[in-house]
């Protein structure tokens, strides 16, 4: 018996040494896990870093039980923040900027993608600006990401937008891969990895905004003012878990590829080169270890807006974002620690 008992002590023991020695992306949080409702708005190659960020398990690391769902509607998205359905998320940073100056308490206190990552598209018989007059462009939605791409894109080509149609089909890149396919539309927005596959099966690239490197509020994560007001530590939480889970993109690549390719419904072994291509230009380059969102992205979008919206002429990029909660992370040296070996 007491052969049994001294056993059960070594054992007991030894449990203990292990818990200590385990890492800390294994530990249990120290406080309660609280409820969390977010969204996100695509699937697509840009959006790519939440969804690794929500399968990291960094949420749940930092006390968060997260309840994440899918709204293609940045316009929805909103109205779900505003009534207190759901408290942030990751949107078009357009939607917000556009609430905002409709007057509501939408902050961008994050940023995803800062910069134009999309390129237009076209049959391969069109290869010259011009031969898109009259012709339809696919898009997701009108007020999207990719509808103001759209739309820069045609400016940059010097294209009036009275020469062609925007044609919104919602849904995700497939479906305007589709439509191209199909002869419905003429030219469609793509970003990585479905630009890829286009090229493959012979697409025109119009124009690649990629290689200016142009800056642009694309990507946000967005939050009301009222869940940071009356939330303060949980939204604190959240922003903790996210930069901490942009690291494990960026340190855990095959893993990283894994869970893009299962979001975008997409092969590991016959899809690899678009996945390592989609991991390469947004998870390492674009994504930022520290992402605040650029004023002069702002700005950008702030001009696009206001060839429709005077109020926006009036506006400055520093009323629609609130970094307190990232700056914080920042300023403690929690981020830089997390790259140190």
């Amino acid at each position: 018996m007491l052969q049994l008992r001294l056993m059960a002590r070594i054992l007991s023991l030894a449990f203990c040494a292990i818990a200590l020695l385990l890492p800390s992306c294994c530990a249990r949080p120290s406080f309660a896990a609280d409820k969390l409702r977010m969204f996100y708005s695509a699937i697509t190659g840009e959006q790519s870093a939440f969804y690794i960020v929500r399968e990291s398990g960094m949420f749940q690391k930092y006390g968060l039980e997260p309840e994440i769902i899918f709204l293609d509607s940045g316009t929805i998205a909103v109205q779900a923040m505003l009534s207190g359905e759901i408290q942030l998320g990751l949107l078009g940073a357009t939607a917000a900027i556009t609430s905002n100056l409709r007057g509501s308490d939408i902050r961008i206190i994050a940023g995803m993608i800062n910069s134009l990552t999309y390129i237009l598209m076209s049959d391969p018989k069109i290869t010259r600006p011009e031969q898109l007059k009259g012709g339809k462009i696919a898009i997701s939605r009108f007020g999207s990401l990719s509808d103001f791409g759209a739309r820069l894109a045609l400016k940059r080509l010097n294209i009036p937008l009275t020469d062609v149609t925007l044609l919104q089909l919602g849904g995700g890149q497939t479906s305007r891969l589709a439509a191209l396919k199909s002869g419905v539309v003429q030219a469609a927005i793509f970003a990585p990895p479905i630009t890829r596959v286009a090229r493959e099966q012979g697409y025109y690239p119009l124009l690649d905004m990629m290689k200016d490197k142009l800056e642009y509020a694309g990507s946000a994560i967005a939050a009301s003012g009222a869940f940071l007001r009356e939330k303060p530590e949980l939204a604190a939480r959240f922003m903790r878990a996210y930069v901490a889970g942009i690291h494990y993109a960026k340190t855990h690549k095959d893993e990283s590829m894994r869970i893009t390719a299962r979001y975008m419904k997409l092969d590991m072994n016959r899809d690899r080169a678009s996945l390592e291509e989609t991991y390469n230009i947004f998870i390492q380059d674009v994504v930022q270890r520290k992402p605040y969102p650029t004023l002069e992205g702002i700005q950008r979008v702030l001009d696009q807006i206001a060839e429709t919206d005077p109020r926006a002429k009036a506006a400055r990029p520093e009323q629609f974002i609130d970094t307190r909660l990232l700056a914080e992370l920042d300023h403690s040296g929690f981020i830089d620690n997390l790259y140190k070996p």
